[in-house]
């Protein structure tokens, strides 16, 4: 092939190149003038949170001139994403029809929370990570976790509670929400041993030693604390030693089982714990 056939090609090539490129140019600007004058926005709907209302969220990402238009606002969402919200992961804008968009937001998985020393509340996910860090109380049942100290608490750092600690409230966490025996506070006391604190009565586990065994025992005998305010102790529950004492609180005042619950607490307590004086009671009995 002779050098002009060669120069030739090259030159057909990039002419080819030049129309395919203005082609698509004008295909684009056809279609952003179609969704310009067809795609405006006229019905926003908002799901996956209640900390926020409509308004703020639509406001948050729909913020400049041009967010009123379905195609412009989705496109923008894709490349440019926001963020920084409070307890909000990412957002998600989903056209619906010509003129209509749904924003998803996408909450951050929280387990529970510290109080921090400045009184901010720090989140945590079930891997212990820190989420959020915030002046803003959340009131959706999160567990709260006390006795533990947070030292310079970053996003997207771990608790700062030991290894050791982290491990046992990690296990813990995993077969308490297994079992949905999530309690509203975990206690932490100066030897790293836990109490778990739900409406009327506490489990103290103590370590973290037999730790599932405690789990399923404790499975047994809530059912037969109904109508009861104390703590079960389950500190020193081992292989060697299965008894367990519910320790009812001074000011309660114990209500007498019926007879067929007394049988039955009888029958599964009897090589479990051992008999008590004044306010401790041999669970389920």
């Amino acid at each position: 092939m002779s050098r002009r056939k060669r120069r030739q090609r090259r030159k057909n090539i990039f002419l080819a190149f030049i129309e395919f490129l203005l082609g698509l140019v004008i295909l684009l600007a056809i279609a952003a003038v179609f969704a310009y004058f067809l795609c405006p926005i006229k019905e926003v709907k908002v799901e996956g949170t209640d900390l926020y209302t409509k308004e703020e969220i639509q406001g948050y990402i729909l913020d400049d001139d041009y967010s009123g238009n379905a195609v412009y606002a989705f496109l923008k969402n894709k490349f440019f994403p926001k963020g920084d919200a409070e307890f909000i992961d990412s957002f998600q804008v989903k056209i619906t029809g010509m003129n209509s968009v749904t924003i998803v937001c996408n909450e951050k998985k929280i387990l529970g929370y510290v109080v921090g020393d400045d009184d901010k509340y720090i989140y945590f996910n079930y891997n212990g990570k820190i989420v959020e860090i915030s002046e803003t109380f959340v009131d959706r049942g999160y567990m709260k976790v006390e006795g533990v100290t947070c030292e310079k608490p970053e996003v997207g750092s771990k608790l700062s509670i030991g290894k050791t600690q982290m491990g046992y409230l990690t296990s813990l966490i995993k077969i308490l929400h297994k079992n949905d025996l999530m309690p509203n506070v975990v206690s932490y006391d100066e030897d790293g041993r836990i109490i778990l604190s739900y409406d009327n009565y506490n489990i103290s586990l103590g370590s973290s030693v037999y730790l599932e065994e405690k789990i399923d025992r404790a499975l047994k005998i809530i059912p037969q604390l109904e109508g009861r305010s104390g703590t079960l102790h389950l500190e020193n529950y081992s292989s060697a030693s299965t008894d367990i004492i519910f320790e009812m609180d001074t000011d309660a005042q114990e209500q007498p089982a019926e007879e067929g619950e007394t049988e039955e607490a009888e029958g599964e307590s009897s090589e479990e714990t051992p008999s008590t004086e004044n306010t401790e009671t041999p669970a389920g009995e």
